[in-house]
């Protein structure tokens, strides 16, 4: 079994806030085999460095259907009056609040290649441990203050 399977795809997301007009940010949707629960969503800040959204696969796959998450990232879709439907995308942070507008069909043909490569149900057969046990060691720890 090839464990070296990735799909990247860009994309142009729409960030709107309220008061203000819509940016448009290019990011690129990353799948790797390694890591096959994962969908990264890569943003190329204005000093040439990347910050990187990584969450469920499964998260988005809903998120097209329904509104999901409780956590950081937040996926629902919009009833927009538009011939091209829209995902919305919330990334919370401890340094603020930023939501994005998706095309529907990008997200979900995106998905689909992600599927024709590893099956959902089948990650736990490309799951890379110690890629994983990697990630974990190196993502920054968040502590909370307050009492136990």
């Amino acid at each position: 079994m090839r464990r070296d399977v990735s799909v990247r795809c860009p994309v142009v997301l729409e960030l709107v806030g309220a008061h203000r007009p819509p940016v448009w940010a290019q990011v690129e949707l990353r799948f790797v085999g390694p890591d096959p629960y994962a969908i990264a969503l890569a943003f190329q800040t204005l000093h040439s460095r990347e910050v990187v959204w990584r969450f469920s696969r499964g998260l988005l796959a809903q998120g097209l259907i329904e509104a999901v998450g409780e956590g950081d990232v937040r996926i629902r879709p919009l009833d927009t009056t538009v011939p091209a439907r829209v995902v919305e995308i919330e990334l919370l942070s401890p340094g603020g609040r930023a939501v994005f507008h998706a095309p529907y069909t990008e997200l979900r043909d995106y998905l689909t290649r992600t599927q024709e490569l590893i099956a959902f149900g089948a990650e736990h057969e490309w799951l890379d441990l110690d890629h994983t046990v990697t990630m974990l060691l190196l993502a920054p720890p968040t502590w909370r203050s307050g009492t136990g």
